[in-house]
């Protein structure tokens, strides 16, 4: 009797949920989804930050300030706050 062994593995990725404010500088990521009141999401889309796009955060000014980040060939200063509302998967 000849048989055929097959190994199979089975694992579930769980993603965290990370900020952009969240990350330090330097770091790239890619956004994931952009959530918060319609008028930033329609704001930050006109800006070209679409889900999918790399950013970079270039600058993170201290005791709460704004976030600069980096994309396509902009940089855009973000409220803490509404760096909050943008949900990324790091790359590096």
């Amino acid at each position: 009797m000849t048989g055929k062994t097959e190994t199979c593995y089975s694992f579930t990725v769980q993603t965290l949920n990370v900020h952009l404010s969240d990350l330090r500088e330097g770091t790239t990521a890619k956004v994931r989804s952009i959530v918060g009141p319609k008028w930033f999401r329609e704001r930050i889309l006109e800006l070209g930050l679409l889900p999918g796009i790399t950013v970079t955060v270039v600058k993170k000014t201290p005791l709460g300030g704004p976030v600069v980040v980096e994309f396509l060939t902009q940089r855009l200063a973000l409220s803490r706050k509404e760096a909050h509302w943008i949900h990324v998967d790091v790359l590096s």
